[in-house]
């Protein structure tokens, strides 16, 4: 069975595009958009092999009161949503405890390691070094409590011989001497890079893809059928047949698969991001995830883009820009910005399962349909790893890591 459908054109349906059609299948990637356009477009640009705490670990709980009553640069929420989706966010609350946050940090670790090293070797053959910095990742606190409250995740980081290196005030006003606030401390992460443009990345990965052979569809996916061992593709302008199906549609994923009877536990976080250009030039390699603040911001010398954090709310819900105003406003006091790049936010959706670890593996119910989405934040870290992941599997090969964590088995689906 070589003739494969790989739905969704974001970072991982690329990833896995290029790993399938290496392996000598015929690969057809489908989406009604540009290629890297969507949700892979508006994200920090980070790869690393340490973004290892999930969102909803311990820590969560003991703010959950301050989130429920206050809104945050880094959480805002739609009420409405909360109450139409509660047994999803009760579920996703159930994974906050101590025992899957190690179990999470573990399987994620492997698959981050296995997906820089992957990314690796992809950077170096679509030429792509131009536009990367190493390295790539820093986190900086403002005050010790804050840095205090890290303590959970740096003891998750130490277990598992993630390499980073603390800066104390000095060192990070000698390095980053741009910065107009002083910090109390930094988290730099070693074994990380930074994409200055996480849309060009993705465009020479599928340039690279349709170099080595592979097909492009710039349709929509209205509905996937298994009739007589063959995948029938039902898109807005043909009907077209396949002998496999990969599912890589990020936030829409749970959509496209519940006309199939899936019951997918995703939900979506939104979020934001704004460019500007700076009144000086500005020298600062890796993207920085400002801790106090709730945002994170990169700079390319003379222009600077910033991400908000999470709105919780409807996927097609009317855009709230008072989140990444208020980032933009936070970080008028750290660079000095001047004007704006683009007219308006650019919005986007991280998919979420409700154990905050993504869905990589065979369809538990229909013979020849994987799943490979559910990446959460991190899914330019995680895709080029996914994909060797699920191209194994295609092959009936034994997998690089331990899958089982990812398996869609894992739920009554």
């Amino acid at each position: 069975m070589k003739n494969i459908l790989i739905v969704g054109a974001g970072i991982v349906g690329i990833c896995t595009s290029i790993e399938l059609i290496k392996k000598g299948y015929s690969v057809t990637l489908m989406d009604p958009n540009e290629p890297g356009s969507q949700t892979s477009y508006g994200n920090a640009g980070v790869i690393t092999d340490s973004s290892l705490m999930i969102i909803n670990n311990p820590l969560l709980l003991k703010s959950l009161f301050q989130l429920i009553f206050k809104n945050q640069t880094s959480f805002r929420y739609s009420k409405s949503f909360i109450f139409s989706r509660l047994i999803w966010v009760l579920r996703f609350l159930m994974f906050s405890h101590k025992n899957h946050m190690k179990f999470a940090a573990k399987a994620l670790r492997e698959l981050q390691v296995l997906s820089l090293n992957t990314h690796k070797k992809l950077i170096k053959k679509t030429n792509s070094n131009n536009i990367i910095s190493k390295p790539g990742w820093l986190k900086l606190f403002k005050t010790s409590e804050s840095y205090e409250k890290y303590s959970l995740e740096l003891e998750v980081l130490n277990k598992h011989k993630a390499k980073y290196t603390t800066l104390n005030k000095t060192q990070i006003e000698k390095q980053f001497p741009d910065l107009e606030v002083k910090f109390f401390k930094g988290i730099l992460f070693k074994n990380s890079i930074r994409v200055k443009s996480p849309l060009k990345l993705s465009k020479k990965y599928f340039d690279y893809f349709i170099k080595s052979g592979g097909k492009f569809v710039q349709e929509s996916c209205k509905d996937l059928q298994y009739i007589e061992d063959k995948w029938v593709i039902f898109s807005n302008k043909n009907k077209s047949y396949f002998d496999q199906v990969v599912v890589s549609t990020g936030p829409w994923s749970k959509n496209i698969l519940s006309n199939l009877g899936y019951n997918i536990p995703l939900a979506w976080e939104r979020g934001y991001h704004h460019h500007f250009s700076t009144k000086k030039k500005i020298s600062i390699n890796p993207a920085i995830y400002d801790v106090e603040g709730g945002f994170v911001y990169s700079s390319n010398g003379s222009d600077v883009r910033v991400t908000s954090g999470v709105e919780l709310t409807f996927l097609d819900a009317v855009e709230n820009e008072i989140q990444i105003n208020e980032s933009i406003q936070k970080l008028r006091k750290i660079i000095p910005l001047n004007k704006k790049l683009i007219d308006k936010p650019w919005l986007g959706s991280r998919p979420t399962i409700i154990d905050s670890l993504p869905m990589i593996g065979k369809a538990p119910k229909h013979k020849n349909l994987w799943f490979n989405f559910g990446h959460n934040h991190i899914g330019l870290s995680t895709s080029a790893g996914s994909a060797v992941i699920i191209s194994e599997m295609i092959q009936n090969k034994k997998t690089s890591i331990n899958a089982d964590p990812f398996s869609p088995k894992r739920f009554s689906l």
